[in-house]
């Protein structure tokens, strides 16, 4: 099945009714106004010969039918926006997170990690996937339904006069049956390709505008970008172009239905086989099919994109179909909420290897120590030793290719997400910080966190007095990633919303990296005070941080990854 139809499917499952109701309400306007236009034509045919031949006409039934109709086609209409639109939107919403859901869990069991570019794509195919409910599936049902209902309408009153809307439909249903089958997505690549790279030389023109500027590089870099537009132009022109094909195509067809169907009324009329005001409503019917049924053309010019963006969706989710890391395998329920089991290591690392994909060599092999509860513990060793892997896997953000990882003497991959990110707390080597106010920041840790408790995690970050400092105090504004605050500052503050926490492992990685030496000390004395009882997984460089560790695991620095023979002091 390819991707477009399992996307069809999966969004039929996600909501049933709501995919039904979307088309049966944007049935109404379509019919509605197809008939509008017959029953008007029939009417003002029909008053105007019994105006010159004096014969009697009711116009109350025809009069009251025109405005149902009017009314049903306006009231319709905003129905059927209102539907498939919601319908789409609430789709997408689910979709997002099961696509972001199923690459972070590749992402945790090793998979190369997205790139920035490949986040831009994606971001991007799921805004262009409402292309397949609200211009393939809902217009191509009803280019169907009301094709066919407009057929048997004229053919009742003549078959003749049904070869025009016959020759019409057959030609739009052999369209779209050959760009449903076509493979070409030649077009729809380049401009991917061409808008990623005018993406991808901004951003890099922008930050590194100084440099540029300083060693005259800056009218080079804005050629590749323009280079990238044009690209981007010729892609765009080449689909806007066979847009403009199909629509021309399109009504050129109708246009010859029409005309087939104007000869079919003068040999019906001038036969006697078909009332004049009959067949003005005919006419009328034939002339607005094209309208309707053209519906589809603007979903089958971006078929080829949409095809890409929907194949991508699809292998971006688990094969389960959920995306959740916590699908197909047990999870389970911590009954004492979370607390770790008495005598149990905080943390304890049993013969545990792992090497990353296409990697020569494993990083780590056989690797196994503990931590005791309450029990600070260093990580020292050369770059590339695998200090972060041994981080990353303690904080479930890897999974090990052998051996077991125990939290409190319970396996990781059997204790539920949320509970697993409140029992430990990471302190990377740069805090994700946004734009918003340093309260708002705080308190991503602990939305229920008060104020008292904010500047007390300020205090023992040491970063009381810069933010008491600013007038705004705790409702101070924050740039995207941290802007307005120093790198150390941006690190304290990270340090400060990781206090709002009271997990059983602490994980940081270079604690004071980028603080003078007493900052650093001020920092060290603050978390070593705050801490409590939690252990703590440190890796560390400086001496000062080793120096306030109870044991150190060093990896040794030789070329085979180092396990069973690390140096403990």
């Amino acid at each position: 099945m390819s991707g477009l139809a399992k996307l069809i499917k999966w969004q039929w499952s996600h909501h049933r009714t709501a995919f039904a109701g979307g088309i049966l309400v944007a049935l109404i306007p379509a019919i509605a106004g197809i008939a509008l236009l017959g029953v008007a034509g029939w009417f003002i045919t029909a008053a105007a010969l019994a105006g010159m031949s004096g014969a009697f006409l009711n116009i109350f039934l025809p009069s009251a039918a025109i405005r149902g109709l009017a009314i049903a086609r306006t009231a319709g209409r905003y129905g059927e926006r209102l539907l498939t639109h919601d319908a789409t939107f609430r789709f997408l919403t689910d979709l997002r997170c099961r696509i972001f859901e199923g690459q972070a869990h590749r992402a945790g069991n090793g998979a190369k990690p997205r790139s920035g570019a490949a986040l831009n794509r994606l971001t991007s195919d799921i805004t262009a996937l409402d292309a397949v409910y609200l211009r393939l599936v809902v217009p191509g049902i009803l280019a169907g339904a009301v094709g066919l209902l407009s057929v048997a309408w004229v053919a009742s009153i003549s078959l003749i006069l049904a070869i025009g809307p016959v020759v019409l439909l057959v030609f739009i249903a052999g369209l779209s049956v050959h760009l449903m089958t076509r493979k070409k997505r030649r077009d729809a690549r380049r401009q991917e390709a061409a808008l990623d790279a005018v993406r991808l030389r901004t951003v890099d023109l922008v930050a590194g505008r100084r440099d540029l500027a300083v060693y005259g590089g800056l009218e080079a870099a804005a050629g590749t970008i323009r280079a990238a537009e044009d690209r981007l132009a010729d892609a765009e022109e080449a689909i806007e172009a066979r847009s403009s094909l199909l629509s021309a195509c399109t009504g050129f067809a109708g246009q010859v239905a029409l005309a087939l169907t104007l000869a079919a009324i003068i040999w019906t009329v001038g036969e006697g086989g078909v009332a004049i005001a009959v067949a003005v409503a005919v006419l009328l019917v034939v002339l607005g099919l094209p309208e309707v049924v053209s519906m589809i053309i603007p979903g089958l010019s971006k078929l080829d994109r949409t095809r890409l963006a929907a194949h991508r969706a699809v292998e971006g989710v688990e094969p389960n179909g959920t995306g959740s890391r916590s699908q197909g395998r047990a999870v389970q329920n911590v009954a004492d909420g979370g607390q770790q089991k008495q005598g149990q290591a905080a943390l304890a690392f049993e013969r545990v290897s792992f090497g990353y994909p296409a990697a020569e060599r494993q990083v780590l092999e056989d690797l196994s120590f503990e931590i005791a509860p309450g029990e600070w513990l260093a990580l020292v060793g050369r770059s590339g030793c695998g200090k972060s892997t041994v981080s990353a896997l303690a904080s479930a953000l890897l999974r090990p290719d052998g051996g077991s990882i125990q939290l409190g003497g319970q396996g990781l991959d059997a204790i539920r997400e949320e509970e697993l990110r409140r029992r430990i707390t990471v302190l990377g080597q740069k805090p994700y910080l946004f734009h918003d106010s340093v309260a708002v920041n705080l308190r991503i840790a602990n939305p229920q966190a008060s104020d008292s408790q904010l500047w007390q995690a300020l205090e023992v970050a040491a970063l009381k007095d810069r933010i008491s400092d600013n007038t705004s105090g705790l409702q101070a504004m924050l740039g995207e990633g941290g802007v307005g605050l120093s790198g150390g500052e941006q690190r304290r503050l990270g340090l400060a919303r990781a206090y709002l926490t009271q997990p059983d492992l602490f994980i940081l990685d270079e604690l004071t990296e980028g603080l003078d030496e007493v900052t650093a000390a001020q920092v060290l004395d603050g978390f070593q005070r705050f801490r409590g009882d939690a252990a703590v997984l440190m890796i560390a460089h400086k001496q000062a941080e080793i120096d306030r560790a109870d044991r150190i695991l060093r990896l040794d620095a030789a070329d085979q990854p180092m396990a069973a023979a690390a140096h403990w002091r």
